[in-house]
């Protein structure tokens, strides 16, 4: 009876051996390879940059907002958006596209890297900190409060809670400034392959996030409560670092083929909807601006550079053919055309406002014309040319608002809702002082906004699903989700 009893014993024992061996493997068989749970923090990365850059640089919130906003192009059938009637369907899509993609993507590089640190853990999470900054940036220039800490961690959901516009700068620059401290050149990031802006060079993104802080602080350089902030941001920055040529350029390289073609490029394929527009096409002819022909095609009727006329009624503007205006020119509607996330030129802008504000020492004059000449040489601008034009756009201390804006709105081509934000800014004139940009010719489609919005009205869907944290930030932003509220910079 013992050896029988044993014998049993024993068997059981190699079964209960066997079972947990299967269960293992079943555990690993059962997952679905289409999704895992764990992703590369490299391919969430790769994901991260380009739905954000395809969503600001696409036809609709480019090409219909951006482009429109700051008159760099006109409609030529749909003139509704360059009028101010916006699609509501486009606003969702934004909005969800940068929370629910690109800022989801970034949380759950952090939490991956958190979770299970590994010697390149600490760049990782510092870059997917540095382009939540970038991400959080551009949402609140277009809205204004937004939720921001209720979605730091996680996909913003229904419930979440805004925050002020004015709180959000301030902790965005208090990020840049630790992240700076934290990226270890001595360390590896991601593989070069995973990150198409840097190819993972941890100095560069170092050199991106001290520009980035130059960015956000001059953009509220006007208002005196952060004048301290400010000053030691954008002090912090050069010391630290900013970008010096256009090597450093922040860019996302699209390819020849789709889907990871140009957006633009794209949408070019099957439509024609965008012309240059008038505003920009004669202020550039009146300056002789070599970047035109890189800029615009000439009119397939004359060979000349035409611009048409912004916000033409539907009817009115279908009365002029496309082969009557100028189209925008075939380099920037490359396949390869890269989208920019931020640039040398507008540094240089940059670093000039901070001299003239007296936030730093130094020529802003020198600055103001190394960024002109980054814009030319990084629009391929023949060495020739480069010296005369800036000859022909002196420096006028007096007026440095519109000098410095007027060349720092043509540089941003392309990045229509940077042209946008520092119209509304700097409120740019031409050198002279002349008006430079125009009301729509045949009148605005939105009741309270004449000359241009002055930011986005919140999307459709945080009105239903969000209602209540949403009435809070409409009273905190001033009584009225309107295109005519004003940003908390935009004093003037």
């Amino acid at each position: 009876m013992k050896k029988t009893f044993y014998k049993h014993l024993y068997i059981a024992s190699v079964l209960m051996l066997l079972l947990a061996g299967c269960t293992k493997k079943f555990d690993e068989i059962n997952q679905d390879p289409n999704n895992p749970k764990t992703t590369d923090p490299g391919y969430l990365l790769v994901s991260a940059e380009k739905k954000a850059m395809d969503n600001i640089l696409n036809e609709w919130n480019n090409g219909r907002t951006g482009m429109h906003y700051a008159q760099y192009w006109s409609a030529t059938t749909y003139s509704n958006e360059s009028r101010y009637q916006i699609r509501e369907n486009v606003n969702n899509t934004f909005w969800n596209i940068m929370y629910a993609g690109t800022l989801k993507d970034l949380n759950e590089i952090i939490k991956i890297n958190t979770t299970k640190p590994f010697d390149y853990s600490v760049n990782q999470i510092a870059i997917a900190e540095i382009l939540k900054v970038w991400t959080y940036h551009m949402l609140v220039d277009v809205y204004e409060d937004i939720p921001y800490k209720s979605s730091l961690g996680g996909l913003e959901r229904p419930g979440s809670q805004y925050d002020k516009a004015i709180d959000i700068y301030t902790d965005l620059l208090k990020i840049l400034g630790e992240q700076v401290t934290k990226l270890d050149v001595s360390q590896p990031s991601f593989p070069a392959k995973t990150d198409i802006i840097y190819g993972g060079d941890v100095n560069k993104w170092k050199r991106f996030a001290n520009s980035l802080r130059l960015r956000i602080a001059i953009r509220v350089s006007d208002v005196a409560s952060m004048g301290t902030l400010v000053n030691k941001a954008i002090n912090d920055a050069v010391t630290s670092g900013v970008f010096t040529s256009n090597a450093d350029n922040a860019l996302f390289r699209y390819v020849d083929a789709p889907p990871n073609n140009n957006p633009l490029n794209e949408s070019f394929k099957s439509r024609v909807d965008f012309c240059m527009c008038k505003t920009m096409v004669d202020y550039m002819q009146d300056t002789k601006d070599p970047r035109l022909p890189i800029y615009a095609a000439p009119a397939k009727g004359s060979g000349k550079y035409i611009g048409k006329a912004y916000g033409l009624n539907q009817q009115n503007g279908e009365t002029i053919p496309n082969s009557a205006v100028s189209l925008p020119g075939s380099a920037v509607l490359d396949a390869k055309s890269p989208g920019v996330y931020l640039d040398y030129a507008e540094v240089e802008f940059i670093l000039a406002e901070a001299i003239e504000r007296n936030i730093l020492s130094g020529s802003a004059e020198e600055h103001y014309k190394k960024g002109i000449r980054a814009s030319l040489e990084y629009q391929g601008v023949a060495a020739s040319d480069v010296d005369s034009y800036i000859a022909g756009v002196p420096y006028n201390g007096g007026q440095w608002k519109n000098v410095i804006g007027t060349q720092k709105w043509i540089a941003l081509y392309m990045q229509g809702l940077e042209g946008w934000f520092e119209r509304l800014r700097l409120d740019i004139k031409k050198p002279n002082g002349q008006d430079l940009f125009v009301a729509p010719v045949d009148g605005s489609l939105d009741r309270e906004v004449t000359m241009v919005p002055t930011r986005m009205t919140y999307p459709v869907d945080e009105q239903q699903l969000n209602k209540a944290n949403y009435d809070k930030a409409v009273q905190s932003i001033g009584g009225k989700d309107s295109k005519a509220g004003k940003h908390f910079w935009d004093l003037y």
